[in-house]
């Protein structure tokens, strides 16, 4: 369910932008294959070649937070994906990208709020929030107050 929203929003985000993030298509596409793939091995594959994508365009002209968050989006460990969510907001941030900001401060509240580390999750959801002032969001936005809501149930 997760993955299907995610290629959700990567088309509604770069569809809103005025340009794509380099190597877009090929990003989505490899997405798509991790999606849709049900044999191990090609799923596996598949997240590798979004790996290298990363890896080598990580610190030159060509590093984009797209490709960090779609690979955090894709990874089933938890310190991994938090790793690649770190990165990816980290270069949103430098490029003000307040669309990604948002997005990937809603993950790291979510991943933070899973390790229990509330004043992590706190401090990523309003990171959140407060991007979502720049642009609008309904959906996201919800879900932020959604991870809010069970922030303060926690904490009372």
């Amino acid at each position: 369910m997760r993955r299907l929203a995610f290629l959700r929003e990567s088309l509604c985000l770069c569809a809103s932008m005025k340009f794509k993030p380099p190597f877009h298509e090929k990003v989505l596409e490899i997405a798509l294959v991790i999606t849709n793939e049900s044999s191990t091995k090609d799923y596996w594959e598949a997240h590798n070649q979004l790996r290298t994508i990363c890896e080598t365009h990580e610190n030159t002209i060509l590093d984009h937070p797209f490709q960090w968050e779609t690979l955090a989006d894709f990874t089933k460990n938890n310190d991994e994906r938090m790793s690649a969510y770190l990165k990816a907001i980290q270069l949103a941030k430098e490029q003000t990208q307040q669309e990604y900001i948002a997005s990937i401060a809603k993950e790291l509240a979510e991943l933070y709020l899973e390790q229990n580390d509330i004043s992590q999750a706190l401090a990523y959801s309003k990171l959140s929030k407060n991007a979502l002032t720049h642009f609008e969001d309904t959906e996201l936005l919800k879900e932020v107050e959604d991870i809010e809501k069970r922030i303060f149930r926690i904490r009372t």
